[in-house]
């Protein structure tokens, strides 16, 4: 990789932002303005970090999903023990 270069990556509010990398600090490249990314999260542009954004979501939806079926049996849990100790 020759510096500098221009890449893309997602903010922490997933909005996708073009940034200038100078520099190779060993699986992280540093920009322009200061910050180390991992190259894992440098995409070469805008529509490869839109895409790696949805593939994000759908993996975050998932987690969500399965802790949401954890919730939902301990509450079961919860009423089914409520039940018996009015018994």
């Amino acid at each position: 990789m020759n510096f500098p270069y221009t890449g893309w990556v997602l903010m922490p509010s997933f909005k996708p932002v073009e940034l200038t990398f100078v520099k190779d600090r060993g699986g992280w490249h540093r920009a322009e303005r200061g910050k180390d990314y991992s190259i894992h999260d440098i995409f070469p542009d805008k529509h490869s970090a839109i895409s790696a954004g949805h593939a994000a979501l759908v993996e975050q939806q998932l987690a969500v999903n399965k802790k949401q079926a954890n919730i939902q049996k301990r509450r079961a849990a919860l009423e089914k023990a409520a039940g018996e100790a009015k018994t």
